[in-house]
């Protein structure tokens, strides 16, 4: 009878540990998806008299609104690629522990942050300071999502299969810090005086996705010399 029992016991655990994991992972997703429906309630619907140039007069009141749409797409694509990145990390995670559980609600605070810091982008983005407040909120959660990587790939806390594949942890941990080191690079230009060094720190993120696209590249050829050794 004991013998009957054990097994029983064993998979109520296995499947209280794994909606214990769903509740934190499902958790993270409706925070993201929050933060992201934020972006867009920030850009109110211009108020126009009517009139005979209401067209016009609508017209120009969306031209005013084109740096709003602008720190929407941005923010959007930031929140989105963010998203995604902790998506296939918790797609790792077979175990949870609480320092798992903090690490991760230390990358959703800074994740809510983000809507505030780009409507004052949207609205200020032309003082160098703004720009440094929004480039170390991203900074932040690049680090965050560093951390968590970091924590989960550790094989000594035995929360992942991500502890056995060294090249992966490796390949996803300079993927973090490389766009970490960009926003922050982004918000230390912002600290020069010039114009040129200022127009520079809002054009330093497009180099992001070329970033990723050489390292993601880079990783691909490793991982096919890896399998044919």
């Amino acid at each position: 009878m004991s013998q009957q029992k054990h097994p029983h016991h064993h998979d109520l655990f296995e499947n209280r540990k794994q909606f214990q994991i769903e509740r934190l992972i499902l958790f993270s997703d409706a925070v993201f998806a929050i933060a992201i429906t934020l972006l867009v309630i920030e850009i109110k619907v211009p108020e126009i008299h009517y009139s005979k140039d209401i067209v016009h007069d609508l017209s120009n009141a969306l031209h005013e609104k084109f740096p709003e749409f602008f720190g929407l797409v941005l923010s959007f694509a930031v929140i989105g690629q963010f998203w995604h990145n902790h998506h296939k990390l918790f797609g790792y995670v077979n175990n949870y522990n609480s320092t798992l559980i903090w690490l991760n609600l230390l990358m959703l605070f800074w994740i809510i942050l983000v809507p505030f810091t780009s409507g004052l982008n949207s609205k200020y983005g032309n003082l160098n300071m703004v720009w440094q407040i929004y480039s170390f909120n991203l900074f932040m959660i690049a680090i965050s999502l560093f951390l968590l990587y970091r924590y989960i790939g550790n094989p000594k806390h035995g929360l992942s299969d991500l502890a056995h594949d060294q090249l992966g942890k490796r390949f996803s941990m300079y993927r973090s810090l490389t766009v970490a080191s960009i926003f922050l690079l982004g918000g230390l230009l912002a600290c020069g005086q010039s114009e040129f060094i200022s127009n520079a720190s809002r054009l330093v993120y497009l180099l992001i996705p070329f970033a990723l696209f050489v390292i993601t590249r880079r990783w691909k050829k490793l991982k096919k010399k890896t399998q044919h050794a």
